[in-house]
């Protein structure tokens, strides 16, 4: 193979590492483990109370707060801010002109804004839950959730049927292990580990 042919290869093949490690260290930048997390709920606990009250303002139907950006919706035709939620059987997406959630999910830290109501059919109770774009294992999710009464709450808005179990750290929840712990009042840490037959160790 001539210089001339080798050239070009060589150079894709830079540009290509190039773009991976760029990538990553975006990723890298926007991810947290469980200290950032709390440090992060204890930095911004006004502005988390004020988008609590935000979203509760929003329509019933309404159970998802995100950003294009970092979690694009097919099908929308806007950029930014959304809701999604399901009405009358059909699930509608709309954009969302609101300054304090979109500070919240403006770098992509917070992937999503999750919003549980009480439900007696499926045993939810109301729930705000801040997902985050976590530094750990494949299938471990973890972030933070509002509780209106400052009791633990299970992954979704699940009310939990013996409050005092949290302090026990990990707990089965079917196939998958749960662990949440109180960090402000109303505010807790949480981590869900998905498709696990082994305990977590902390």
């Amino acid at each position: 193979m001539s210089i001339k042919k080798i050239i070009p290869v060589i150079a894709t093949i830079v540009l290509i590492i190039f773009w991976t490690l760029l990538i990553r260290g975006c990723m890298g930048r926007n991810t947290l483990n469980k200290d950032q997390i709390i440090q992060f709920v204890l930095d911004n606990e006004e502005l988390l109370n004020q988008a609590v009250e935000e979203i509760w303002g929003l329509d019933n139907h309404i159970h998802v707060v995100a950003n294009t950006r970092f979690r694009p919706r097919p099908g929308t035709d806007f950029e930014g801010l959304y809701t999604s939620g399901t009405l009358d059987g059909q699930n509608v997406t709309k954009p969302l002109d609101n300054s304090i959630l979109y500070e919240l999910l403006r770098d992509g830290r917070i992937r999503r804004i999750g919003i549980s109501r009480p439900n007696p059919h499926r045993g939810t109770t109301y729930q705000i839950q801040f997902a985050f774009n976590v530094r750990s294992a494949r299938y471990r999710h973890g972030g933070i959730y509002f509780s209106r009464n400052d009791e633990p709450i299970l992954f979704d808005g699940v009310r939990w049927r013996n409050p005092e179990e949290y302090r026990d750290g990990w707990v089965s929840y079917g196939y998958n292990f749960y662990y949440t712990e109180r960090v402000v009042p109303h505010w807790f840490y949480y981590e869900m580990l998905f498709r696990s037959t082994r305990r977590p160790q902390r």
